[in-house]
């Protein structure tokens, strides 16, 4: 993929250059159709930007953050706990794997976070040097 050249309108946000076509922070912030990094604010309130960042970070926008319950009441959606881990995609929730709701929460509640596995491993073994 082609990224268009920086201009000094960038600093402004997403828009088109006076040519038309898109300019970087909105060849930036699309993946396709999906809009990443520009989370609706009512629904995340003051983890927008949060939401948004992770989204850039991760490629790949928010799932929703929660489903329907056995009573129709919203309760805690796995693949949204995937997400904020930064696993791949169906890492956990894949159907094949046939886990309950609750199965997929327990897994993802005792495993590791990646990023967070990476940043512990190059501290500890960097006091070692």
């Amino acid at each position: 993929m082609r990224l268009p050249t920086p201009t000094a309108s960038d600093s402004r946000g997403p828009g088109r250059h006076g040519d038309g076509g898109a300019d970087l922070r909105t060849t930036v912030n699309y993946l396709g159709d999906a809009p990443l990094g520009s989370p609706d604010d009512t629904q995340w309130g003051v983890y927008a930007d949060a939401i948004a960042r992770w989204e850039l970070l991760i490629g790949r926008p928010a799932p929703a953050p929660t489903q329907p319950g056995q009573h129709g009441k919203p309760v805690l959606a796995p693949p949204f706990v995937e997400w904020l881990m930064g696993l791949p995609a169906q890492w956990v929730t894949q159907p094949d794997l046939g886990l309950p709701r609750t199965g997929a929460l327990r897994v993802l509640g005792n495993g590791v976070v990646p990023a967070q596995a990476a940043t512990a491993l190059r501290l500890l073994l960097c006091r070692h040097h």
